[in-house]
């Protein structure tokens, strides 16, 4: 995010921050009708302002101003505006403002502090016509929306998975979009939120229960939360279709040392990209910290990043940096840069490789023009996969591929062949980009070296994993990232 936008973002973000305290104390214009419980599940009760405490019944009306709280029990409610709202056992949520415009309130806003414990919601009207109608405050964070999809917990810090839509996740340290797909994690107040493996932690359902849930809900049978797929009514909620949430990523760092790395970077002198090698430095994170080039250290090393987008299986390690430098010193200043990255210690060791190789995990798809980064999809959405067949590894041999990559409401497809560039390595010689929508209306072309439009590498004794950059020009900027696969 360029600076000053995210001042303007932290200036939007303080009032909000202050409901984030445990010891605020809310102000509730006048009492309201805010939703209705659809559904209560064990032991659960609503506080009014006054103190006084009733039991959570289906049907009973939920009031601006009620503090709800579950100790073994699960409890639904479906809002005044259409949202559905479920909380998890162990939970205290306070309703501070919630009115609907289409309630007869002259204003619509949802204001909403969850104390302890963690929910899942389908958010309603409020909050799509004006961001700042709607917030939901955490002790370390404070959620603002774009009409979406997420669950949340609250304690030890916040996380935060994002099905459908994006979330702001805010606090004093700054601003972390969260998109689909995503999660988001603040360990305190002062630490700015960054994108995280680890997502929401919530129980699955008890298997002694007979009732189903509704989507927020639902379970695989191995416990793995369903994905928000539903149509809300005013009578009821149909699923449709749900899909299990995607996979959680292990983060297994690398080791520090020599190794290579795939890399498109984007500064405000434009768009490079190039197979470099050289010695890596990482974080306990994962997350790559530096990168200085073995043989043109003045033009190719990466300094000084801040990794929001990474991950890593103890083979392969991948991610995005937003800030740092390029080249030596002075140096260019980096607007985002793209990695996939590989050790020596790793290097196949195999004298062929067949086979086809799926896409496991991706950077958030990247939208530039000029060194301004326009628009971001989100981490591990870019689809795709790579078929080889290299019987000689000296001789070479033949590998196609296709990507998916969403961003910018759109998905553009890339389909190829690639060429072995050296041992391992490869370019894609010849590719045809296409989009969904209107961003190849002008022919789309590959800006990786050489007109490509993506470049590799293969990895680990019998080449179980590859990585690849790509970058492509279209009509809505210049798209870049990273994707990694495992055979």
């Amino acid at each position: 995010m360029e600076p000053h936008k995210l001042r303007n973002r932290r200036k939007i973000a303080a009032p909000m921050l202050a409901i984030a305290s445990l010891a605020w104390t809310p102000c509730v214009k006048a009492q309201s009708a805010a939703g209705t419980v659809e559904f209560v599940s064990g032991q659960a009760s609503i506080s009014t302002l006054a103190g006084q405490s009733r039991a959570a019944e289906r049907g009973t009306l939920i009031m601006a101003g009620d503090t709800i709280e579950t100790t073994s029990g699960r409890l639904q409610m479906r809002m005044v505006d259409g949202a559905y709202i479920s909380l998890q056992p162990q939970t205290l949520l306070r309703l501070d403002q919630y009115a609907s415009a289409a309630s007869g309130a002259g204003e619509q806003q949802g204001f909403l502090g969850l104390l302890r414990g963690g929910l899942r919601t389908i958010t309603g009207a409020i909050g799509r016509g004006n961001r700042a109608n709607y917030r939901l405050a955490t002790p370390t964070a404070t959620i603002g929306i774009r009409g979406t999809e997420f669950a949340v917990t609250a304690d030890n810090g916040t996380r935060v998975n994002v099905t459908g839509g994006t979330v702001a996740l805010c606090n004093d340290g700054g601003c972390l979009d969260v998109g689909a797909g995503q999660s988001g994690f603040a360990p305190d107040l002062q630490s700015r939120p960054t994108l995280s493996f680890a997502p929401a932690s919530l129980p699955p359902t008890a298997s002694s229960e007979s009732r189903s849930f509704l989507a927020a809900e639902q379970r695989s049978g191995s416990g793995q939360s369903v994905a928000f797929i539903a149509t809300a009514t005013a009578a009821a909620v149909t699923v449709v279709t749900p899909a299990v949430t995607p996979a959680v990523i292990p983060v297994v760092p690398l080791a520090n040392g020599a190794g290579g790395l795939a890399v498109a970077s984007v500064t405000a002198a434009g768009f490079s990209a190039g197979l470099l090698g050289g010695t890596l430095t990482f974080a306990g994170s994962g997350a790559l910290a530096q990168f200085i080039d073995s043989s043109t250290p003045l033009s190719n090393n990466y300094t000084g990043g801040g990794s929001t987008d990474f991950g890593a299986d103890g083979i392969i390690a991948w991610g995005r940096w937003n800030g740092g430098l390029r080249g030596g010193a002075p140096g260019q200043s980096l607007s985002t840069m793209n990695y996939a990255a590989n050790l020596t210690a790793n290097a196949v060791t195999a004298t062929s490789i067949s086979g086809t190789y799926t896409a496991f995990g991706s950077t958030a798809p990247t939208v530039t023009s000029g060194g301004t980064v326009l628009a971001m999809g989100a981490s591990n959405s870019v689809t795709g996969t790579l078929t080889v067949n290299f019987p000689n590894l000296t001789s070479g041999g033949s590998l196609t591929y296709q990507l998916a990559i969403p961003v910018s409401g759109q998905t553009f497809n890339i389909n190829g062949s690639a060429s072995q560039h050296s041992g391992t390595a490869f370019l894609g010689s010849s590719s045809v980009i296409t989009s969904t929508g209107s961003g190849c209306t002008t022919a789309c072309a590959g800006a990786i070296p050489f007109g490509n439009a993506i470049q590799g590498f293969f990895t680990g004794a019998a080449a179980q994993r590859a990585g690849a950059n790509y970058g492509f020009t279209s009509n809505v900027g210049q798209v870049s990232g990273a994707v990694v696969f495992k055979k």
